[in-house]
């Protein structure tokens, strides 16, 4: 079960490398594409939408680095995998249905990359323990203890 910790820390990998896929294809896409004579990032909702998917993929990429460091060659922790996971999950999802979002009808199209892209975002917050499990061990690692799930 402890290799899970591990396995969690690839997950996030995954769902930030998709979110960092998403989220570089988008940043071109809106300085290129023109509506009312202005290029999309010319538009102040666009410019927010950016950052905040930017500041997401930032604080991602640091709590993999922490759960990874903390390690110090060992596996990582349950409480720092699960954090770190859940995180990516969520933020993978959201910054990829953002980035569908500024591309439109275009961006629901198989013949962009982005419809691929939110559909693998959320098989990777199903993948190696559902968001909801991650919470749960978050939880437990802060109470100290495991919870039984079953059905009383």
């Amino acid at each position: 079960m402890e290799a899970f910790d591990l396995e969690r820390c690839g997950n996030t990998t995954m769902s930030l490398a998709c979110a960092q896929s998403a989220f570089d294809y988008v940043l071109a896409y809106v300085q290129e594409r023109e509506q009312f004579g202005e290029e999309l990032i010319d538009f102040q909702a666009v410019q927010l939408a950016i950052a905040e998917m930017k500041m997401k993929l930032d604080a991602s990429r640091l709590l993999l680095y922490r759960a990874v460091i903390n390690a110090r060659g060992d596996l990582p922790s349950i409480a720092e995998s699960s954090i770190a996971k859940c995180f990516a999950n969520e933020m993978a999802r959201e910054v990829t249905g953002k980035a569908l979002q500024l591309m439109g009808g275009y961006g629901y199209s198989k013949a962009y990359p982005l419809e691929q892209k939110m559909r693998d975002a959320w098989g990777w917050g199903i993948a190696g323990g559902a968001i909801d499990v991650q919470k749960t061990n978050i939880a437990a690692a802060l109470a100290g203890r495991r919870f039984n799930q079953r059905a009383k």
